[in-house]
Order: C-alpha cells, then sequence, then structure tokens
C-alpha cells in the first residue's frame, strides 16, 4: 500500500486530504472501494465522481471542488494515471534472477549485468544483451542482434539475424522482428524472390504488442524511431520508416518503403500503401485507406462510420451515381457557356 503523500510525489501531484490515507490499488470509478484510488477526466462521468465511493481521486483543479474527499491535484489526471498504473502493475517480469537451466546462450555472446533468460530460449552466435534484459520464455534471438539496457522480451519473440534493439523496450509476446520482406521480381508471369538483406533498428522507449511483425530491410534498415508505440497485430513492411513518439493501433498495416513522421498518431485497421511519405503530427482516424503522400499536418479521414443497413444502401446507391450526375453537371455548365 502506498500513503497519498507518496502517491502525490509520484505523480507530481499536490494532495487535499489526509496525506497518511493509505491505497491500495487503482480502480475506476464505479468499481473503486475505500482503499481505491481513481482519476476523473470524462466531464460525462461527473455523475459517476458524486456517487463514487473511492478513498481518493486523481483529479484536475478545474474539478477539484466536485469531489469532497481525499484527492490528488493534478493538471492531467490521465497522465498521472498512466504513471500510477505502472506503480499498481501486477503482471510485470520480475527482476532479472540469471539464465535458466534449459535455456540455450552461445559461449561467443557477450551479457551484460543482471541479465535473465527465461526456459526453453536460444540466445545465438555473438549476440549482445545490455544490463537488466529480461528475455522470457521460448524466445529466439538469431546471430548478431543486439539488445539495449533494460529491454524485456516476452515469451515466444522472435528476433532475427542483425536486429538492432534500442534501451527500455518492451516486446510483447509473439512478436516477430526481422522477417523477411514481401520481396519479388515478375518473370514472365512468374515471382523470383529477392533477398531481403537488411535489418530492423528499433530506438529507445519503445513497446510493440502481442503478434505485430517487423520486417527486415531489402537493402537497408527497416527504422522504429525512439518512443513509437506499436499495438496488437501490426505489419510493418520492409524498409519502412516510422518517426520518433508516433503511435499506431491494432491492425493496421504500412506497405514497404513509406517513410511516417513524428508523433503521428494511426488508428485500428488503417491501410498505409508503400513509397509514400507522411509528415510530422498526422493523424489518421480508424479504417483510413492512406494511398497518396500527406504533405500537411491535421487529421485525416476515408471509411464512413457504421449507420443502419436502410441509409447505407441509400448512401450506396447514391455513390453509383455519382460519376452520372457529375457528367450531367458538366453538360449543363458547357451549355451555359455555350
Amino acid at each position: 500500500m502506498y500513503s497519498l503523500q507518496r502517491i502525490s510525489d509520484l505523480v507530481d501531484g499536490k494532495v487535499e486530504g489526509d496525506h497518511r490515507f493509505h491505497v491500495g490499488e487503482i480502480s475506476s470509478l464505479g468499481k473503486a472501494t475505500a482503499t481505491s484510488i481513481t482519476f476523473f477526466t470524462d466531464l460525462k462521468k461527473k455523475g459517476e465522481l458524486k456517487a463514487t465511493r473511492a478513498g481518493a481521486v486523481l483529479i484536475s483543479p478545474d474539478h477539484a471542488q466536485w469531489f469532497p474527499g481525499n484527492k490528488v491535484i493534478v493538471s492531467n489526471p490521465y497522465l498521472a494515471y498512466a504513471r500510477l498504473s505502472r506503480v499498481f502493475r501486477k503482471n510485470g517480469f520480475p527482476e532479472p534472477a540469471g539464465i535458466d537451466g534449459s535455456a540455450l546462450v552461445a559461449d561467443n555472446c557477450l551479457i551484460g549485468d543482471q541479465v535473465s533468460i527465461g526456459s526453453y530460449s536460444i540466445i545465438s552466435d555473438r549476440v549482445r544483451l545490455g544490463s537488466h534484459v529480461v528475455i522470457g520464455s521460448g524466445v529466439r534471438v538469431h546471430e548478431e542482434v543486439s539488445i539495449g539496457d533494460h529491454t524485456v522480451i516476452e515469451s515466444n519473440a522472435v528476433i532475427s539475424p542483425g536486429c538492432r534493439l534500442g534501451k527500455r523496450c518492451h516486446i510483447s509476446p509473439g512478436v516477430v522482428i526481422g522477417s523477411n520482406g514481401f520481396g519479388y521480381a515478375e518473370d514472365e508471369g512468374k515471382w523470383e524472390k529477392i533477398e531481403q538483406l537488411g535489418g530492423v533498428e528499433i530506438g529507445d522507449d519503445v513497446d510493440i504488442g502481442a503478434n505485430t511483425t517487423i520486417d527486415r530491410g531489402a537493402l537497408e534498415n527497416t527504422v522504429i524511431g525512439n518512443g513509437v508505440k506499436l499495438d496488437n497485430q501490426i505489419q510493418i513492411a520492409h524498409n519502412v520508416r516510422i518517426g520518433d513518439h508516433t503511435i499506431m493501433a491494432g491492425c493496421s498495416a504500412i506497405a514497404g518503403s513509406t517513410e511516417i513522421g513524428r508523433r503521428c498518431k494511426i488508428g485500428g485497421r488503417v491501410s498505409i500503401l508503400g513509397h509514400l511519405q507522411i509528415v510530422d503530427d498526422v493523424t489518421i482516424y480508424a479504417n483510413g485507406l492512406v494511398a497518396s503522400s500527406i504533405k500537411s499536418a491535421g487529421e485525416y479521414a476515408s471509411a464512413l462510420p457504421v449507420q443502419p443497413a436502410r441509409r447505407w444502401r441509400k448512401n450506396a446507391a447514391l455513390i453509383r451515381r455519382l460519376d452520372r450526375l457529375a457528367k450531367r453537371g458538366n453538360g449543363s455548365r458547357q451549355d451555359e457557356d455555350g
């Protein structure tokens, strides 16, 4: 348990109420108990805030008067919740504790201090593991891979030859880094495979979600910048470059040789075609199709939101008629000009 003062120190807040109050867990407004701390960010949940049984709340100065009990005043309650969530995490990896007896580690690896390697993992020739690296069970790290300090690789991930991972990365189960890119040359109706000779370069503080795949480059490396956050089941093709602090939601895909800028936000199931450039600070809404380069920062969308089937059928019929209506309109204008 943590005192409210300790929690306030962790999130750079200010306590109003009992500094010695002890918090046992962090909870939602509706599920909180007398030993919980919760957070308030959504004005639509003002009623839930008034009804919550939480012992304390993370709340902004503008809304503090709405909760009479113990509170920690912070400028951004959601950010404070994010930081506090790491304190209460229950499924985190243990501190590095050595190499499991069933793991296979090549003799010519360079292994830093306080490294943990889980059961049945295989670490191949000339791998470099930084200090405090944690590798789960069943992980395959191929030849000449470099992994930075404090990086965690969860179970059954695969890191292919020559890939480089920075410091403090978190690689979720089933991730594949450095798989072969999808490259073929056509030969009279048949396909000749292009060997992918590059690698993957991942910066510091990168999170990669479960079963995401990042292909190795054809000649140069695929590059994932510092602070990038990738959700589950994402496909990153060969020679893609993603700028620092870009975030990407699940089931999205980027085709080969596309470059994405810094601080972009890409929604779920977005498809981005190959050989495009997307500038910094672009937001792409879910289910979008990006078929041409985006040269200006801002928000972009393409897919229509779900709607009643009757309305959708009417709209689909109108879309099919657009070309005919446009031609009719052009004909009318020509008549007027004549």
